[in-house]
């Protein structure tokens, strides 16, 4: 009988062994699922304070950089990687599935919406022009006719041939802006922000802001999915708001811009 008793002993403990071995196996492929989920970004990183890369820490940083790290946190995933690539190929990169979502001060207009669908608006900014302090006009007049530096595939192409002609077409706000210290340019059109990083950092009492553009409609900043892609603008949307909520937006926002307001 206690030879009985002993067997049917090891059995049940055998069996609930095994039971509690079953329930831990399901639960390890569920976490391994959730440590391998990466959100995919498209970016062009040299548009302070938006994003740039910092040499000393080998990382991205600035505004788009921490918000979409915060959104990606409120939709779930556990990891960004940004992937920098040229400006003007950045919407492509969505429709050839390179990259998941785009950020880049990527300003809404009615043309970019026919490729691509955009997040609800994370900022409003302006456009300006931005010259030499030694100008005597300081308004968007100044710029009949003369040579406007605009990074390539940006809206400010657009913007400035509506004042000039001579539309000279860079890789970036920094390469535009010293077209100006080289004489290669008279003025540079761009993002409000940027304008005033770049002038607060580097060029003060040489470049200085002349005025916003006038008319300007293009002030709305999204993010960039694939068209078609409802799930994924949905749970941005989500995510964007949740996060802009959180008293931590606000102090990212002000640490980025608050000094250059």
């Amino acid at each position: 009988m206690k030879k009985f008793l002993c067997f049917v002993l090891t059995m049940i403990f055998m069996l609930a062994f095994m039971g509690c071995g079953g329930e831990k196996k399901a639960d390890v492929p569920a976490q391994k699922a959730v440590s391998k989920t990466v959100l995919h970004v498209g970016t062009n990183a040299n548009y302070p304070p938006f994003e740039y890369y910092q040499k000393a820490s080998k990382a991205f940083i600035g505004f788009d950089v921490e918000l979409m790290q915060g959104v990606a946190r409120e939709m779930g995933y556990s990891k960004v990687e940004f992937v920098d690539m040229e400006f003007n190929k950045l919407l492509p990169s969505l429709k050839e599935g390179k990259v998941d979502v785009v950020i880049s001060c990527l300003t809404v207009t009615d043309d970019r919406k026919k490729e691509v669908d955009f997040t609800q608006p994370y900022l409003v900014s302006a456009n300006v022009a931005v010259g030499s302090t030694d100008a005597k006009t300081r308004s968007t007049g100044a710029m009949k006719g003369k040579r406007i530096a605009v990074e390539t595939g940006s809206i400010h192409v657009k913007q400035a041939r509506q004042y000039s002609d001579t539309v000279v077409e860079c890789g970036g706000a920094e390469e535009a802006l010293k077209l100006i210290m080289d004489k290669r340019a008279d003025f540079a059109i761009m993002d409000n922000y940027t304008a005033r990083f770049f002038i607060t950092h580097f060029y003060n009492g040489k470049l200085s802001i002349m005025a916003e553009l006038q008319d300007d409609t293009d002030t709305r900043v999204g993010i960039a999915v694939a068209k078609g892609n409802k799930e994924l603008m949905d749970k941005l949307n989500t995510g964007l708001r949740k996060y802009r909520e959180d008293a931590a937006y606000y102090q990212m926002k002000n640490n980025y811009f608050g000094k250059l307001l």
